[in-house]
């Protein structure tokens, strides 16, 4: 699907640390008709290193606070990892209009409730139900995966659908 504009008021930032790194949360209310959700919740990631997703993150930040008219760090790249120094600053950006531009995004989960236990396989492609075995294909060209039907006591495949922010801009003052 192609990206969406959307108009969104900036509600919430949260800090977030992980064993994995750290990044702060975006919540934005939107209000509109036009979308399935009146919030999109949205991540950037600040490191602790600049690495291709951190910049991808300062990047998202930078545009938060031009859009709300806040001047950023004169050294950008050193909010890599400063969690605090970035949820301060967009904190002083909440309430501002903004025009984002957003893709609809989905992952497919499939739980699989067995003899043995519960397994999830993430980031299905599709499921295939064979005489005497579920073979689920995988994103990404990896391996697929079986489950003997008759090991299989109940399964469900869910689908998982957000927005991802990929654009903002200071919204217009008309509509």
């Amino acid at each position: 699907m192609p990206p969406r504009l959307i108009r969104a008021v900036f509600d919430r930032v949260e800090p977030v640390y992980r064993d994995d790194g750290v990044g702060v949360e975006l919540g934005f209310l939107t209000g509109a008709a036009r979308i399935e959700t009146d919030r999109i919740d949205d991540f950037a990631d600040l490191g602790p290193e600049l690495t291709v997703p951190a910049v991808a993150g300062i990047g998202k930040v930078l545009r938060i606070l031009r859009a709300a008219r806040i001047s950023a760090p004169r050294e950008p790249n050193a909010l890599a990892g400063r969690v605090e120094e970035a949820s301060a600053l967009l904190t002083r950006a909440l309430g501002c209009r903004l025009q984002l531009e957003v893709r609809p995004r989905s992952r497919v989960h499939f739980t699989a409730w067995t003899e043995s236990g519960v397994e999830t396989v993430s980031d299905v492609a599709d499921v295939v139900e064979g005489d005497t075995e579920y073979l689920i294909m995988r994103q990404g060209g990896r391996f697929p995966v079986r489950f003997a039907r008759d090991a299989v006591v109940r399964r469900i495949t869910e689908t998982e659908r957000w927005f991802e922010v990929i654009g903002v801009e200071r919204a217009g003052s008309a509509g």
